[in-house]
């Protein structure tokens, strides 16, 4: 995270999208990024990270059920099969840090 809380690399600071990222995301990727919540993204990086539901919820302050849910969306915003692919977009999208 460099910027104010809640804010990523690339985050213009609006909504919780991610945008402006660099050149090894393509457009529609970007696209699907900035289409999440700025809580969804908390959760993304999480994921990015290879932390478990259980750990994410710690983290967060959220039930295990509650981070399944966001995980749900997350994949299905995303267009992603699975937790890996997700991941591999966080990172790809600068959000493991």
């Amino acid at each position: 995270m460099d910027g104010p809380a809640g804010q990523v690399r690339g985050d213009t600071g609006e909504g919780g999208g991610v945008a402006e990222q660099g050149p090894r995301l393509s457009a529609q990727e970007r696209s699907r990024l900035d289409s999440l919540t700025a809580r969804e993204v908390d959760v993304l990086r999480l994921v990015g990270r290879g932390l478990s539901n259980a750990d994410i919820g710690a983290e967060l302050f959220m039930t295990e059920g509650t981070v399944k849910g966001y995980v749900s969306a997350i994949l299905a915003k995303l267009e992603a099969d699975n937790r890996v692919q997700a991941a591999r977009l966080a990172y790809r999208a600068g959000l493991d840090a």
